[in-house]
């Protein structure tokens, strides 16, 4: 039976988490989960869980009799369901309500330097920051980045290019400070 109420419960709260039902009818997540357990709540919890969730007291205990309070049997299932959603939509957004996004056309940019595919094409890091610079439109130093680059060749391919983007951050940081 306790199995049963379980179930009736988790479909009266639509399903939600034991700390959302806990917050809803204003008890702790531990009671929830004694519920869940096979624990029934008292009464005047059992009165709360109706009162959220507009369904039968008979129904919640018994399983028995219609599930929603006031209920006739010719139900627009459509209209409860829309309503239902826009209850959920209201409850998860806080009634926020959305402005249009603006359209800001396109922007011209270039794309990124592929670190990941001059890895693959050239085995030499030098000349990977060297063309990355050029792809910049700037000069790589020529004296830089022999400490970063050590061990290169036991290096993976994805620790190549977080070396390659290391090095390029500390010696842009440099030469920005310059």
């Amino acid at each position: 039976m306790n199995e049963e109420f379980r179930k009736r419960l988790e479909r009266a709260f639509d399903y939600a988490s034991m700390a959302e039902i806990a917050r809803r009818i204003g008890v702790p997540h531990a009671t929830v989960r004694n519920y869940f357990g096979g624990r029934l709540p008292a009464p005047d919890v059992l009165i709360k869980i109706a009162n959220q969730t507009d369904v039968s007291l008979n129904w919640l205990l018994t399983g028995k009799g219609e599930m929603l309070v006031g209920v006739s049997p010719n139900l627009d299932l459509g209209l409860i369901f829309e309503e239902r959603i826009n209850e959920i939509i209201d409850r998860r957004f806080g009634g926020q309500t959305v402005e249009a996004a603006q359209d800001l056309g396109v922007v011209d940019s270039s794309p990124a330097f592929d670190v990941r595919k001059a890895v693959r094409t050239g085995d030499a890091p030098q000349q990977i920051m060297n063309d990355w610079f050029a792809f910049e439109g700037r000069e790589y130093p020529s004296d830089y980045g022999v400490a970063f680059f050590q061990g290169w060749s036991s290096f993976t391919p994805s620790e190549k290019v977080e070396a390659i983007r290391d090095a390029k951050k500390v010696l842009d940081r440099s030469l920005k400070s310059k």
